[in-house]
């Protein structure tokens, strides 16, 4: 696999990052994962209350290496991934929130079509390893949790950083307590999904990193 080469501004902006915090109590991989997260906010203060479970790391090397679908919640999470690595890493994701069968199973079972979405892809055999990305929605994350608790979900890895003020920071919590699907979540209501975004861009660095 080929290394990534960042831009020039971008390889700056780490040097800059570098020198306004100390990594140096972080395993190299969180730090990876907290100068993007910094660099994509442009907030140092972002990181704070960031919960990596024990294992999340290696799940998603693993993950990534073996070709894993890509679930995100949102349209927004699926723009901000990084094509050149989704094809360097042969990655495929999927978003089903605007698809038709959605509207219809959202409507039918009264729901967000976050939710509807997500029972969808449950439903589907599918035989790669799974990550899901959820960077706007609470009520998917909380879904992905009780589905996960119910035996009707497994995924590799969970990113759940949702953003705003109803459910939020409840369904992050049910993410921590939960010990079935290794995850990454931060506490509170901050998130969105270009960090979220970022978070699975630097998780598919370290991999090339990794398998180098």
């Amino acid at each position: 696999m080929s290394s990534y080469q960042p831009h020039p501004i971008e390889k700056k902006s780490y040097e800059i990052i570098d020198g306004l915090v100390d990594f140096s109590s972080y395993p190299e991989a969180h730090s990876e994962i907290f100068k993007r997260v910094i660099h994509t906010t442009g907030d140092t203060g972002f990181i704070k209350g960031f919960n990596i479970s024990e294992g999340a790391i290696q799940s998603a090397v693993r993950a990534i290496s073996n070709e894993a679908l890509i679930w995100t919640d949102v349209t927004m999470v699926q723009t901000g991934l990084k094509r050149a690595l989704l094809k360097t890493l042969n990655l495929k994701t999927c978003c089903m929130i605007h698809d038709p069968e959605t509207f219809k199973k959202a409507e039918d079972e009264n729901t967000t079509r976050a939710v509807a979405g997500l029972r969808r892809f449950a439903e589907q055999k599918v035989d790669s390893p799974k990550v899901l990305i959820i960077g706007d929605a609470p009520t998917a994350l909380q879904e992905a949790v009780d589905l996960s608790a119910n035996n009707q979900l497994d995924a590799e890895l969970i990113i759940g950083i949702p953003v705003g003020f109803v459910g939020t920071e409840s369904s992050k919590i049910s993410l921590s307590r939960q010990n079935k699907i290794p995850f990454i979540t931060n506490e509170g209501t901050r998130g969105g999904s270009t960090v979220a975004a970022s978070i699975f861009n630097a998780l598919m660095i370290w991999t090339l990193k990794a398998n180098a």
